[in-house]
């Protein structure tokens, strides 16, 4: 593995210094991304350059970390594509299980071979689709917290993450800055997918022009069995 080289970290430094990250988080995290761009190179997991935008990426992901419970336990990463937020959360929780979800076969096999590269000994790939493993007994309602930073409408991943919480606990999507359109048509929806806004937070990242957001869910009662729909009807046909 070529390491990734000299990464100025301290330029993110805003978005991380209240966040208690563990002591050796950047030199693994800089591990991941060496390990991801060569593996991009041959599986194009990614649509960007992990050695030269890998690093806001992985602050990206760490945004999600003020809204993860203290005292959750398990977490799904749903459509991690090249690990993205997982596997970042994973480096930064040791104490969280995270499982790594794609419905590509090549991505959860790269996932999980990246997890092994940089000893990320609490993150599991796990191959299916989302709407599968929500009538599936193992994993709905199995989850402390859903994140889902995949491109897709906010009922179609509502409607993919929700089933997989449990009650009492939280999706937590990335959302571009369509947010607070997409939020407030949703707000009132949510109470018959058994679920509240908890908030949404706005930042950007360095060099970056454009808010992004963190999208804060709670499931606060059982979503209807009805829910998810069977494979690709979310996306084909949202529910609002």
């Amino acid at each position: 593995m070529t390491p990734l080289g000299p990464v100025d970290w301290k330029r993110f430094s805003g978005i991380f210094d209240d966040l208690s990250l563990p002591e050796n988080f950047f030199h693994r995290a800089e591990r991941y991304l060496a390990a991801l761009a060569e593996v991009n190179a041959a599986l194009n997991l990614v649509a960007f350059d992990p050695r030269r935008e890998g690093p806001a990426h992985v602050v990206d992901s760490l945004r999600t970390l003020g809204a993860i419970p203290a005292d959750a336990h398990a977490v799904i990463d749903v459509g991690t594509g090249g690990g993205f937020p997982g596997l970042p959360v994973a480096l930064a929780r040791p104490d969280l299980r995270v499982v790594l979800l794609d419905s590509l076969r090549k991505k959860q096999a790269a996932v999980a071979g990246l997890a092994v590269a940089v000893g990320a000994g609490n993150a599991e790939a796990l191959w299916g689709r989302a709407e599968d493993l929500g009538r599936d007994v193992n994993h709905r309602e199995a989850y402390d917290v859903a994140l889902c930073r995949a491109v897709g409408r906010l009922p179609t991943v509502l409607e993919l993450t929700l089933p997989l919480v449990r009650v009492g606990g939280r999706c937590v999507l990335h959302r571009g800055q369509e947010a607070p359109q997409e939020v407030s048509a949703a707000v009132p929806k949510l109470a018959d997918l058994g679920a509240r806004l908890v908030g949404q937070i706005a930042y950007r990242l360095p060099g970056n022009d454009h808010d992004r957001f963190i999208v804060c869910i709670e499931k606060s009662d059982q979503i209807d069995i009805r829910f998810p729909r069977r494979s690709g009807v979310p996306a084909k046909r949202p529910l609002w």
